[in-house]
């Protein structure tokens, strides 16, 4: 009976974020029908926007374990020329901003958790970040991670962790540690392709509090 209900959830949430986006994708395109192309990209960010606050709509009653389900599942939409692949993910990383921090309890989790993938030059960190200002974007994390592995970790050791650090202030622990549900953030990226333009879009969001922590996009 469990399971069936579970599913029953899990096709209900499917249904009803693929509902949204054809109603959606319907107005969106009739809308670019009627301008030139040079206006494509406005109307690609305004609809990728409506995606965002229909995922905002309906994860918000449902609970952290329930979420759960829907992490890592592509979802595609593929109506005439108009391409989109949407996909959750937790929002679970360790804060590199916290290197910042004169008193090393601050930091001491990301610290132990770079340890166990034998990096153990903390130091080396900070350094490279003292030439940066706060990190508040995943360009300039990169950036961060590019001249680490230039200058100080020339090998692979560094591949393995990069996606388990982010910037945001985030209260993460241990390795396997979740946020509460009212702390609880969701990554949500979205691809969208209308004749020759892609459009990626990344988003943290909020969960309960129904915001966005950060976003960024690019056109292809």
């Amino acid at each position: 009976m469990k399971k069936g209900v579970v599913l029953l959830v899990t096709l209900f949430f499917i249904m009803a974020i693929t509902i949204l986006i054809l109603a959606n994708l319907s107005d969106t395109k009739n809308y670019l029908d009627k301008k030139s192309l040079k206006f494509t990209k406005i109307q690609m960010l305004y609809y990728v926007n409506n995606i965002k606050n229909e995922i905002l709509k309906e994860i918000k009653n449902i609970s952290g374990d329930n979420l759960n389900r829907y992490y890592n599942m592509n979802f595609f939409y593929d109506i005439e020329n108009i391409k989109i692949n949407i996909k959750l993910q937790e929002y679970n990383k360790y804060n590199i901003n916290l290197f910042r921090s004169k008193d090393e309890k601050d930091y001491f989790y990301l610290s132990e958790f770079l340890k166990s993938y034998e990096i153990y030059d903390i130091y080396a960190f900070k350094s490279i970040l003292n030439e940066f200002d706060s990190i508040k974007s995943n360009k300039q994390l990169n950036e961060v991670f590019r001249k680490l592995e230039q200058e100080i970790y020339p090998s692979n050791s560094l591949s393995e962790v990069k996606n388990y650090i982010g910037f945001i202030k985030f209260d993460k622990k241990t390795f396997f540690s979740a946020p509460p549900d009212k702390d609880l953030l969701v990554e949500l990226f979205i691809e969208v392709e209308y004749e020759d333009n892609i459009m990626n879009a990344y988003y943290i969001l909020k969960k309960n509090t129904q915001g966005v922590e950060y976003f960024e996009y690019s056109f292809k």
